[in-house]
């Protein structure tokens, strides 16, 4: 994986650079995870780019396996995602449901989600 520490406001997070590597299942993100600690983050801010194609169909239960990887181990976790991908069917009511909480959250651009990362520290 392929990624950059960034700083924004008091918060530390590792960016996964968007051609830098996929989180594909459960083994994967615990690397991620792993990679964290080594680093002394617990923000990770990742690009629709390191996320498999199921990860955005919630039938596939991908998603909710990589996510509750992040929760159990207290890593906040930011998304960008494109509007076009973000908008469909379930996933689009997972996005809505999930963005109310600091856990998880799906933002259109870098911008949005670096004020997120500074916010909530």
């Amino acid at each position: 994986m392929e990624y950059q520490i960034i700083h924004a406001g008091n918060a530390s997070a590792l960016e996964c650079l968007p051609a830098g590597g996929v989180v594909s299942d459960e083994p994967s993100a615990l690397d991620l995870i792993a990679l964290c600690g080594e680093e002394q983050v617990d923000i990770v801010l990742l690009y629709s780019e390191n996320l498999p194609v199921d990860f955005f169909d919630l039938k596939s239960g991908v998603a909710g396996r990589i996510l509750l990887k992040f929760s159990n181990y207290a890593i906040r976790l930011a998304a960008i995602i494109p509007p076009e991908i973000a908008s469909q069917g379930r996933f689009h009511e997972m996005v809505l449901e999930t963005n109310r909480g600091n856990e998880f959250r799906v933002f259109s651009n870098r911008a949005d989600a670096i004020g997120w990362i500074q916010k909530i520290w």
